[in-house]
């Protein structure tokens, strides 16, 4: 039993470390899909409805 915690620790040690980021976060958040995204005349905006309340309120 320990054996077998020993080598699943030390491959999970070993499969989980020093990986990077395939793109970078800045080179994703300044590239022209996003530009697209953000740009207020863009037909492909995001829109934002907030949450609606809709729990009775006192009095209504």
């Amino acid at each position: 039993m320990r054996s077998l915690l020993v080598v699943s620790a030390m491959v999970l040690a070993t499969g989980c470390g020093g990986r990077t980021a395939p793109v970078a976060w800045d080179k994703i958040a300044n590239s022209e899909a996003v530009k697209v995204l953000r740009d207020d005349h863009s037909p492909y905006r995001v829109i934002y409805y907030p949450p609606v309340d809709l729990a009775k309120k006192p009095g209504s």
